[in-house]
């Protein structure tokens, strides 16, 4: 199987591009930097060190989980893009990509996805959205269920990737397993090792024609950055604090019970 990846630039980015390529032929690879800077969203200077101690740990947290990832490791001859944020769309790029002839898209990470890209792969499109779609959408999905004290809400949607904000068809779910002594960042990167192990299971079952997609029918909670500020990570520390985790875990079977998640293993 051929692929083209499109990414960003993080170690969870690079583990991506790396764990996938032991698979598949990836002939192309796009990273695109990423524009956020949450330190914009601090209103005082308490607020600027709150973010950024917050941030300071998922790096952190990154290296301890994906450091031996910091070079790529692609077959010889293979595409490989870095460029600025936004970027991604120009036709210049998207000929490029068009040109290798893959039979999928793999994409994690990326800024919004134009037409010139999803009307060149139609159909062809597989994206890692981290959290559970469609419960939650937009921007730091797996940040504000543990905001909301919701952390059954926490992992990611295997989906066919469309104009929406993450309502293409669901291909799978995943979700870590969650232990007493995770913190969020824990969360989060358990989240992404098993959910670019489906991104692969799913391109596999894609190129088979076994998938059947399941339509996204409710809209759930939609977030977008200008959501994010300082308040709402001190109190994610909080719920950690005052025993979020054991408590789910202490009802975990009724909690997961209320959540219909979508199996790869659903399809024929």
């Amino acid at each position: 199987m051929k692929a083209i990846i499109l990414t960003s630039t993080f170690l969870r980015h690079q583990f991506m591009i790396n764990h996938l390529a032991e698979r598949f032929d990836v002939v192309g690879v796009w990273q695109e930097e990423k524009s956020f800077v949450p330190e914009r969203y601090a209103e005082t200077e308490a607020d600027h060190l709150i973010i950024q101690e917050h941030f300071a740990a998922r790096d952190t947290s990154e290296e301890q989980y994906f450091g031996d990832h910091a070079a790529l490791r692609l077959s010889k001859g293979a595409v490989h893009r870095r460029i600025p944020p936004t970027k991604i769309n120009d036709p210049a790029e998207v000929a490029s990509m068009v040109a290798l002839q893959v039979d999928v898209m793999l994409v994690f990470g990326t800024g919004i996805l134009k037409d010139g890209i999803i009307s060149n792969f139609d159909g062809r499109i597989l994206n890692i959205h981290l959290g559970l779609s469609p419960y939650y959408r937009g921007a730091g999905t797996n940040f504000w269920p543990l905001v909301n004290r919701e952390p059954e809400y926490v992992g990611a949607t295997i989906h066919y990737l469309d104009a929406g904000i993450d309502t293409g068809a669901i291909i799978s779910h995943v979700r870590p397993e969650i232990t007493p002594t995770d913190g969020n960042h824990d969360l989060g990167n358990k989240t992404i090792i098993a959910a670019v192990d489906a991104l692969g299971d799913a391109a596999e079952a894609h190129l088979r024609g076994t998938i059947r997609p399941s339509t996204q029918t409710s809209k759930g909670r939609l977030y977008q950055r200008k959501d994010f500020n300082a308040a709402s990570v001190v109190q994610l520390y909080h719920n950690f604090e005052t025993g979020m985790i054991p408590e789910y875990l202490a009802d975990q079977e009724r909690r997961d019970s209320v959540i219909d998640l979508v199996s790869l293993g659903d399809a024929p």
